[in-house]
C-alpha cells in the first residue's frame, strides 16, 4: 500500500510517500538535488525482494529552480553556477569535500526527527547524489543507526571533518556504495576518496562502479539485492 503522509518536525512540514509492506524493517531513500519524493518510488516495487521492506521516501526540504517555470525540492542549496564550472575546469573539492555544505545541518535536523518517530524499530538509510550526502550525515555527524547505510552516487564532503567523526562515531554496520565511472556530475575520484576514507577506518564498504553517469542501473539495485542478503537484511 502506497500513500502521500505529512511529517511536521520542530522547523519543517515534510511530506513523504510511504510504502507499508508489512515489514519490520523500513527503507528511508533520499532523493537528489532538484528531484522530489516521487524520483525514485519506483524503486520499492522493483523486485519482489525489495517489496518485502516497508520505504519512506521524504520530500526535500527547500524549493529550488530547475528550468523556467519548474521547481524541484533539495536538502541543503548548491551554487549551480560554482557546479558547472567545476564540471567544466575541475575543483570539486571547492564545492563540497572541503567544508559541510552550508544548511545541511539545519535540514539534517528535521530529517532525524522524522526518522526517528517513523522508524519504529529497525530501518535502513540510503540516497541518491545529494540524498547520500545527507544519510552519511545522519549517520556519523546526527547519531543515527541504521541497519546499513545505502550511497548511490555519491562524494565526499568536509575530508577533514569526516575523517574525526569516522574515529568518534560507534557506528560499525555495513555500508552500500554505487558510482558511475564517467558520472559528470559528482566525480567517481570523489567517490572513490570516500570509500577509502571509510575503509580506512576499518568499516565494511561494498563498492560498485559501472560504465554510466549519474544514475542508478538495473546491475546497482541487483547487487544492492545480494547486499541486503548477504547482510540478512532481506
Amino acid at each position: 500500500m502506497s500513500e502521500v503522509k505529512n511529517f511536521k518536525s520542530s522547523h519543517h512540514s515534510i511530506d513523504y510517500i510511504h510504502v507499508d509492506n508489512g515489514s519490520p524493517i523500513t527503507m528511508f531513500m533520499l532523493h537528489g538535488y532538484g528531484a522530489n519524493m516521487r524520483d525514485l518510488a519506483p524503486l520499492a516495487s522493483l523486485s519482489p525482494e525489495l517489496k518485502k521492506l516497508n520505504w519512506i521516501f521524504p520530500d526535500g526540504i527547500i524549493k529550488v529552480p530547475i528550468g523556467p517555470y519548474m521547481h524541484g525540492k533539495a536538502w541543503f542549496p548548491i551554487d549551480m553556477m560554482k557546479l558547472n564550472q567545476a564540471i567544466t575546469n575541475g575543483g570539486f573539492e571547492e564545492i563540497f569535500a572541503d567544508h559541510i555544505p552550508e544548511g545541511l545541518e539545519e535540514s539534517s535536523q528535521s530529517i532525524k526527527e522524522m526518522i526517528e518517530e517513523l522508524s519504529h524499530d529497525k530501518f535502513l538509510l540510503g540516497g541518491f547524489s545529494q540524498g547520500s550526502m545527507m544519510a552519511n550525515y545522519l549517520t556519523f555527524e546526527k547519531g543515527l543507526d541504521p541497519e546499513s547505510l545505502i550511497l548511490l552516487s555519491s562524494t565526499l564532503i568536509a575530508k577533514d571533518i569526516w575523517k574525526k567523526r569516522l574515529e568518534e562515531s560507534s557506528w560499525k554496520k555495513p555500508i552500500f556504495q554505487s558510482h558511475g565511472t564517467g558520472d559528470p556530475v559528482l566525480p567517481v575520484d570523489l567517490a572513490r576518496a570516500l570509500t577509502q576514507l571509510i575503509r580506512s577506518s576499518k568499516r565494511e564498504v561494498y563498492s560498485i562502479e559501472f560504465n554510466g553517469g549519474h544514475e542508478i542501473p538495473p546491475i546497482v539495485m541487483k547487487q544492492l539485492i545480494e547486499f541486503f542478503k548477504k547482510n540478512q537484511i532481506l
